[in-house]
Parts: C-alpha cells; structure tokens; sequence
C-alpha cells in the first residue's frame, strides 16, 4: 500500500511539473507523435493526463490481477484442504471399522486414503482387512505397496514373512525379512521371525551361528533355541547317516557344546529314538555324577531296559538325599515298570501319588495294575486319572 502512495505522489508530481512547467513560460508546448500513418497531435499538458491516466489504470489492473490470482489460490488450498480432511476421516474409520470387525467397511475406508499422504499404514490396515475376508493376493499387493514408506515397511515385511511362515515356506521369509535393511532386520520382531525361518528350513548350522547374536533380544527363549538348535542337528545326522554317525558326530563336537545341558538332552533323545537304550542310559548317568540335572532326568522315563540295574541305584540313592521329590519316584517307577518289575513300580508311583498327583500318574498305575490282572484298582486308578484331568 506504501508504495502505491508514493507512485501515486510521484506520477502526481511530475503531471504538476509537466503543466506548470510551460504556463512558468508562457507556452504550453507542442507534442507531435507519427508512427507510420497514425500521428496524434497534443500539448504537453494533455500528454501529461494521458501518462497520469494510463500509469494509474495499470496500478488498477495490476492490483486486481494480483488479488484475482490470491483468491485463486485460496480456492485451490481450500479444496485441497477439504480433501485432506475427507482422506483423514475415511482413514481414522478404516482403523475404527478394523477394530469393529467390520472387514468389507474397513477395506471401503481405506481405498478411499491411497491417494493420500500416510505413510503406508492405511496400506497396512487394507491388507488386515484383506486377510480377515481370506484374500491372500490381495493382502500380499498391499503389504508390498506398504513396503515402500519407511515408516511402514517393518511391519509390513514382518506380515510378509508370517505369512509365508503360516504357509509353509520358511526360504520365502527369509527373502521378505532380507529385504529389510540392516536396523530394521535388528528389530525384534524380524529376529524372532528370522530365528523360526532358519529352524523350519533346517538351517541349523548358520542359525547357532547367528543365535549369540540375538541373546538379548531373544531374552528367556534363547536357551529355548539353543536347545532346539541342538536336537535339529543331532535329529539330522540320526535320520540322514544313522546312529552310528550320530556318536561319531556327537564326539567330533567341540567340548563347549557336549558340556551344554541343551547338547546332551537333545544327544540322549537321539539315542532313545535310535533304540541305542543302552548308550543312553550310560551317558545320562555319567553327565549326572553329581546328582539329577533337572533338563535330563525325565529322559529316563523312555529307558527300555531289562535290567537297569545301575539307574535303579542312581535314583535310590538320590531318593535317600531327597526323599520329598515326588519326580524322582515317578521316574523310578517308569524305570521299573519298563524293566517289568512290577513291584518296584507299583511301590514307586504310589509314592509319586502321594507326594504330588499326576494324570500321567494315575493313568501308569492304572496301566499297571491291569497288567497284574488287578482290574478293580486299575479301573479306580483310571478314574483318578480322568478326575485330575478335569481339575
């Protein structure tokens, strides 16, 4: 506005100066303008109103020009403003519709949000709703358009890799979670994910060499892994070369990994499921020389031998230091019971029983008992069985 004033005072300054100029002087001047055939006669004064006229009519058409164009461009944030928030109500209903169970409202919310700017999370909650109505191709197509936000591509590559985990096909997890990059494949979620395609597409060896890396995000499941780590590569060795590889794979381990209670439960398991009881039962007492090692003392239960005579008197003797612990009689009386001393496993679980009731208990003694032709107690023991099983 400032300065239009001073342009106006300046074009009024110089009219003034134009006009009094030749009045001063006594002559008004003579203005003489021929271009081609057009020629415009005037004085100096109708030049100057001229000028004034025609350098205030452009002021004007410059100032509405300019306000058009303003108001112009309101219109158009305005309208682009109203779209924006029509975006942001269909995607807050999506999530609403999605929470609601409300799988065909939720997918009609969220297709109307693509054009707009949330960084893939309205792709996310249209592939839930996609997967809810059984929709797989559907889902998977917007996973991946999801898959192009950062901020959305975690999650959307996690689903991915369930997905393909679900379906059976571990190598097409792994490819979905290595398309993550080097911070998000940190991430929680995508190491657990990782550590389950590894396992199911038998990769044992590359999964205990990438586990210590994973300890404090695993947290109380490493060991669980740890431990499965080991019954995956001992199983494999078992079912592809036998079990007499099996001992010389077993012995070719290094010391750490034979001294770890994980190692030898899942080595002794092999051993039982290769029929090897005897070798079994030789390296579960010699790793429990100084007492029953919780991971490893129920795997006495499968020993099937007609005289275990030196498992016996491990536990007869390990009863006398802890004659309160109800496991030990009851892996007893399996030990018995498989051997076909009948007495000693019928002496041994009553004991169990009594200390601490189990279905699996009840039901031995039951077995037991009918095997001794004791119809009556086995069928009252068998009740005792179906009771703690519903209670």
């Amino acid at each position: 506005m400032k300065k239009l004033i001073y342009l106006l005072i300046l074009v009024a300054v110089c009219l003034i100066a134009m006009i009094a100029a030749p009045s001063l002087v006594g002559d008004k001047g003579y203005v003489l303008i021929q271009m081609g055939n057009f020629i415009i006669e005037t004085s100096v004064v109708a030049l100057g109103i001229m000028l004034f006229v025609a350098v205030v009519a452009w002021i004007i058409i410059s100032i509405l020009v300019g306000r058009t164009v303003k108001l112009t461009k309101r219109s158009g944030g305005w309208f682009g403003s109203r779209s924006r928030r029509k975006q942001q109500r269909a995607f807050y209903r999506s999530i609403q519709a999605l929470a609601e169970g409300d799988w065909d409202s939720a997918t009609k919310a969220a297709e109307q949000t693509e054009s707009g700017n949330f960084d893939g999370v309205n792709f996310l909650v249209a592939a839930q709703a996609a997967v809810a109505r059984d929709r797989q191709d559907t889902a998977v197509r917007k996973l991946n358009e999801a898959a192009e936000f950062n901020h959305s591509a975690l999650a959307a590559r996690v689903t991915l890799a369930r997905m393909a985990l679900a379906d059976n096909k571990p190598e097409k997890a792994l490819k979905e979670l290595g398309n993550l990059d080097e911070k998000q494949q940190k991430a929680a979620p995508a190491v657990r994910l990782r550590v389950q395609a590894l396992a199911a597409s038998n990769h044992w060896a590359q999964l205990e060499q990438e586990l210590s890396n994973h300890k404090k995000t695993l947290g109380n499941d490493y060991a669980v892994w740890s431990k499965q780590i080991a019954k995956g590569r001992l199983a494999e060795v078992a079912s592809k070369q036998g079990a007499i590889q099996l001992k010389l794979f077993w012995d070719e381990l290094p010391r750490k990994q034979r001294n770890d209670i994980g190692y030898q439960a899942a080595y002794a398991e092999q051993l039982l499921a290769q029929g090897m009881h005897q070798e079994a039962q030789t390296v579960l007492l010699s790793w429990q020389k100084r007492g029953p090692i919780p991971e490893l003392l129920p795997l006495f239960k499968s020993l099937r031998l007609p005289n275990p005579a030196p498992t016996v008197q491990a536990l007869e003797k390990w009863i006398k230091a802890d004659e309160e612990n109800a496991e030990l009689y009851s892996v007893l009386g399996y030990v018995a019971y498989h051997a076909g001393d009948l007495l000693l496993a019928d002496k041994a679980l009553q004991k169990a029983m009594k200390l601490q009731p189990t279905q699996e208990g009840w039901l031995l003694l039951a077995e037991l008992n009918e095997k001794a032709n004791n119809h009556e107690s086995a069928l009252a023991y068998y009740k005792q069985g179906v009771v703690n099983a519903n209670t």
